[in-house]
């Protein structure tokens, strides 16, 4: 993928100071700072066609605001909910697929965008680009500017990528990136931030790149690297029940962070509470209709998404040879692509993750992850019962942490169970490295927030990040509650 580089390296690191405006004291304070990289998540960065030129236009975007231009699927989705109300599924997934084809998404049978659809791409530091973060009042954006707080924007990286990608080729740009970074900086190390997708980037350039010892700190917020189970409908996990969906509605409305979208998940469950039955009713019924069921894959899902890798490689782990299976056996994946070649060798990687993040570890890197909970699972799947963040399981997050089901409490007892009975930190490949944030939707985090200090502190604190430490320096407890405002307190 062609990459239009936007601006370059400024040749004087003191006249980029200036030019950001930091003062000498700021300078002097952070002069030394090892370069924070921060590598964002699915979506977070705008893909182009023709980026960075006078006909850029964006692509790559799951857009269903034409959706009210199909009256005819918004009939068939009125009768799903209707009682007595027949749907027809030819007509229903004819106009989906209108609708799903219009959405400029997919890549080709290799996982491959054309030469000329990219991001823009800094290879400086934020300071040349405050119109990023300045105003940011959440999610990677926010990170960032408290990033820039902590140790200057001119001490701050941003790694942009084309969310649909093969996983380990971002990461093998990543290490270019990194490179250029080391390179211009004169500096031997650098600390990594990966958010969401962009912990799975951070986990394919460990497992390649781990021998390079260049990282000091690493941190991984809300990562996506065991994969989440709401990408299990490629394995044909594909379930629908009125409990879980209420369930789902329930927990998100209560959820503290879900602030004013409270009150409108409040008022959909008021409107369609009696209707949940009847839709899930005549959904379980389409889905015992095999044919009817790949032609929703193949005309309605494929187009949009079937060849994008990075989709595929958030399927789990223990999933990934049933997807493979069903799906290939529809002919919805060529197991002879390009595509399944790249998705087959971060499969691999995903197997190592606990190993690599242990080695790491004793190799005297500082790692961290964070992981949200209290929110059940999207209600697609069988797995729609476990703890998440709304969308990566808490589990997979934190790599490896023992979880209650949604609704239930571990009989389990211990320095590394909550004190909720949600969570056991102990099967976590690090275990005294991990935390844990209740109420915390995925990627969140507000600026100025504790929740978002906290990952700021991880990235850039001098001290140990081990939960010992970090709550001896800063109070910040291994499971704790987050409130509207992202206050911060210990579960009890």
């Amino acid at each position: 993928m062609k990459k239009i580089i936007k601006s370059i390296f400024c040749i004087l690191l003191s006249t980029m100071f200036v030019f950001s405006g930091a003062s000498i004291t700021a300078y002097a304070k952070s002069a030394q700072a090892t370069p924070v990289i921060l590598v964002h998540g699915l979506g977070a960065q705008k893909v182009y066609e023709n980026p960075g030129t006078e006909n850029a236009r964006e692509v790559g975007n799951f857009d269903f605001s034409g959706i009210m231009n199909y009256p005819a699927l918004i009939d068939e989705i009125l009768n799903l909910v209707g009682k007595g109300c027949e749907v027809n599924t030819d007509r229903l997934i004819k106009n989906l697929a209108n609708v799903t084809k219009t959405m400029e998404v997919n890549c080709d049978s290799n996982g491959n965008t054309p030469s000329n659809v990219g991001v823009e791409y800094w290879t400086d530091p934020l300071s040349n680009h405050p119109e990023y973060y300045q105003n940011a009042q959440a999610n990677e954006a926010a990170i960032a500017r408290q990033l820039c707080d902590a140790v200057g924007s001119h001490n701050v990286y941003y790694f942009s990528y084309d969310w649909r990608l093969d996983i380990c080729e971002t990461a093998e740009k990543l290490n270019s990136y990194i490179d250029n970074v080391k390179k211009y900086r004169n500096v031997n190390k650098v600390t990594l931030v990966g958010c969401s997708l962009g912990g799975s980037v951070l986990s394919a350039y460990i497992d390649a790149h781990a021998n390079k010892n260049d990282i000091e700190r690493c941190v991984f917020v809300n990562p996506a690297y065991m994969g989440v189970d709401y990408a299990r409908p490629y394995a044909k996990d594909v379930v629908f029940e009125a409990k879980r969906i209420r369930e789902f509605l329930y927990s998100y409305s209560e959820n503290g962070d879900a602030g004013a979208n409270s009150t409108l998940i409040n008022i959909i469950g008021g409107l369609f509470d009696e209707n949940i039955d009847t839709a899930s009713e005549k959904l379980s019924k389409i889905l015992q209709y095999e044919a009817v069921v790949n032609r929703i894959y193949l005309e309605v899902i494929k187009p949009v998404i079937g060849n994008v890798a990075s989709l595929w490689e958030c399927i789990p782990y223990d999933c990934f040879d049933k997807a493979v299976s069903e799906m290939s056996k529809i002919g919805f994946l060529d197991t002879n692509s390009g595509l399944y070649t790249k998705i087959t060798k971060y499969h691999a990687v995903q197997g190592r993750v606990k190993k690599n993040l242990k080695a790491l570890k004793k190799k005297g890197v500082h790692v961290a992850i964070v992981a949200n909970y209290g929110v059940s699972g999207i209600p697609i799947t069988s797995k729609s019962s476990n703890h998440t963040d709304i969308l990566i399981d808490t589990k997979y997050a934190s790599c490896g942490a023992t979880v209650a089901q949604y609704g239930k409490k571990l009989k389990a007892s211990g320095k590394y169970v909550s004190k909720d009975k949600i969570i056991n930190a102990k099967t976590c490949a690090l275990p005294d490295n991990t935390w844990f944030i209740k109420n915390l939707t995925h990627m969140n985090f507000k600026y100025g927030s504790q929740a978002t200090r906290l990952v700021a502190r991880l990235a850039t604190s001098k001290a140990q990040s081990s939960i010992k430490v970090m709550k001896k320096k800063y109070k910040y407890s291994q499971f704790m509650v987050a409130d509207r405002n992202q206050n911060l307190k210990a579960v009890k």
